[in-house]
């Protein structure tokens, strides 16, 4: 097991990880009641097969999620696979749903000397373009991946689509996060008590080093969190966003930069808003 995540619906608290090793190798979900847990007794726990979701590895679950759970999967890049359990069912489902294409490959960002440093590395494999932000606004469904780049888009971007939930998932919008100097990657999303959309990702490359930001759609800019020195070859594995339940419209969110000979994290949890 790895790579976990975990979100909360109406009625149950949401566990989700990589099934690494053999023929069973994809992403497992499991669901346990709320009521049990808060009860302090017996817990059951209700899960699927994680060959079901072998193209969804790596990916995490939608927050904000409410009577649904839903993740997403892709075996290409012109299609998405959706995953959704309601929380009055016993069984889950997918469908298919057509996007535009994007790019895959070119996932590679130098940062800064000393030595030479592609921060992305880890983007080769695993996650890859899993779609790790994924968050529900009512009848929306938000997700988001790491992209490479094409003629379009010079660097490594954030591609991000905008899906219909209650017309069968069809595509409403799809846009992307990029820059034409820097990298993006490792999105995270959740949707605020106002409704916003906010993110949580990392950038870098091309003369300047890998750092945490944290942001709302629509804004056009990031706020960066870290102030990283170093270059490192592995990161970004855990970026993570959650909407504050004590601060309406506000954003808990966690990243890291890299500081130091030694390459010590310099780890944040930001709580941001408007």
């Amino acid at each position: 097991m790895d790579y976990p995540d975990l979100t909360v619906g109406n009625n149950y608290l949401y566990v989700s990880f990589d099934a690494m090793d053999g023929p069973q190798r994809g992403l497992m979900v499991v669901r346990i009641l709320l009521s049990e847990l808060k009860a302090g007794g017996y817990i059951h726990f209700g899960f699927t097969h994680p060959l079901d979701s072998a193209t969804a590895h790596s990916a995490h679950l939608t927050q904000n999620t409410g009577d649904t759970i839903f993740w997403a999967g892709q075996d290409h890049t012109s299609e998405l696979r959706i995953f959704s359990w309601p929380e009055g069912s016993p069984s889950y489902s997918w469908t298919d749903v057509p996007i535009f294409s994007w790019s895959n490959v070119g996932y590679s960002s130098i940062t800064p000397g000393p030595g030479t440093y592609d921060w992305m590395t880890k983007l080769s494999g695993a996650p890859r373009s899993a779609v790790l932000g994924a968050t529900r606004s009512n009848n929306d469904l938000w997700l988001a991946w790491s992209a490479g780049t094409d003629s379009n888009f010079p660097q490594p971007h954030i591609e991000m689509v905008d899906l219909d939930i209650s017309n069968n998932f069809k595509l409403k919008q799809q846009v992307q996060i990029w820059n034409h100097d820097h990298a993006f990657a490792y999105p995270a999303l959740a949707t605020s008590s106002t409704g916003e959309i906010g993110l949580s990702l990392e950038y870098g490359g091309n003369g300047i080093y890998e750092n945490h930001a944290v942001g709302f759609w629509g804004d056009s800019l990031v706020y960066i969190t870290t102030s990283s020195n170093r270059g490192i070859n592995r990161y970004g594995d855990y970026v993570t966003i959650r909407p504050d339940r004590t601060y309406g419209g506000f954003f808990d969110a966690f990243g890291y930069g890299i500081e130091g000979s030694k390459g010590m994290g310099d780890t944040h949890f930001v709580i941001f808003g408007r």
